[in-house]
């Protein structure tokens, strides 16, 4: 038994040590994570779409409380974090839901915003500007010498949440973070 609290201790030991030091490499942005830890009780659902931000920063320092409030895509599919956001937030109407999308991925399921502003569910959509698909970006300069097809034009986002009616705030410094994602 002491052998295994040992090892448990060793596994919450370097997993801290890990996040420490994404948050020091993150930097400000990490003030995001912590203002939507802070603004979700534990039973609230927390979707990720496949996006830099969401797939590392969000599976790595949000912490989930449940099985059931950790929604991500396990195939890797682009623009996937939406709607199945709002699938969650309609199932459990009374429990807050966020989403952490990409861009790009807000791009390719332009239609689920529609979907949003529609059915009204308990649900707070951070999207994240890069101005492209994010991930593949890094790929394509990783491994080749050229970028194809990842650099997009983005639109206005408040003039597009305007257009659907929905509410609008933009993250433009650590200290806007928190009344952003409030629930």
């Amino acid at each position: 038994h002491e052998r295994l609290v040992g090892s448990e201790m060793g596994i919450r030991d370097s997993r801290e040590t890990v996040r420490a030091e994404l948050r020091d490499r993150i930097g400000p942005q990490a003030a995001l994570c912590d203002a939507i830890r802070a603004a979700l009780p534990p039973e609230a659902v927390l979707a990720r779409d496949v996006t830099v931000p969401a797939s590392s920063w969000g599976n790595r320092l949000l912490d989930i409380h449940h099985p059931h409030t950790n929604v991500f895509p396990r195939g890797g599919g682009i623009g996937q974090g939406l709607g199945m956001g709002i699938g969650a937030a309609l199932a459990t109407p009374d429990t807050p839901t966020l989403v952490m999308a990409g861009d790009g991925g807000l791009a390719v399921h332009l239609g689920e915003l529609l979907t949003l502003a529609q059915e009204r569910p308990r649900l707070t959509l951070v999207v994240f500007n890069d101005g492209g698909y994010g991930v593949l970006r890094n790929m394509q300069d990783r491994y080749f010498d050229r970028r194809s097809g990842v650099d997009l034009a983005t639109p206005d986002f408040a003039a597009l949440a305007h257009a659907t009616g929905l509410p609008y705030a933009r993250i433009a410094a650590e200290a806007d973070a928190g009344a952003a994602v409030e629930v």
